[in-house]
Parts: C-alpha cells; structure tokens; sequence
C-alpha cells in the first residue's frame, strides 16, 4: 500500500490528478482509518494504464 504521494511519483503524475481520478471513479484507493489514502498495486496499474491511454491517445 501507498500514500498518495508515493503513488504519484511511481505512476509519473502529480497528487491532484490521483483525487480527480478518484472522485471520477476511476480507482477507489483503501483509507486508513484517519482517512489517508492507500493506492494498492492493483491501483497503481490502473493509473498507469489510463497514463498510457492519454500519452498514446
């Protein structure tokens, strides 16, 4: 598991996109229960996919 922060740089895309992509449904990271966000690998390779999808379009 992953904070936000870590996940960012490991997919190559900055926080902010990573809670778009969230509210927008695309993945559903896990929480703590103090409510920090934790991106699992199966997370990560969705947001890679769609990092692909928009580089390649």
């Amino acid at each position: 598991m992953y904070a936000i922060s870590v996940a960012a740089e490991l997919v190559g895309m900055g926080h902010q996109n990573l809670r778009l992509y969230e509210r927008r449904g695309l993945v559903i990271p896990g929480r703590t229960l103090g409510g920090t966000r934790q991106y699992s690998e199966g997370d990560l390779v969705t947001l890679r996919g769609s990092v692909s999808c928009w580089t390649w379009g």
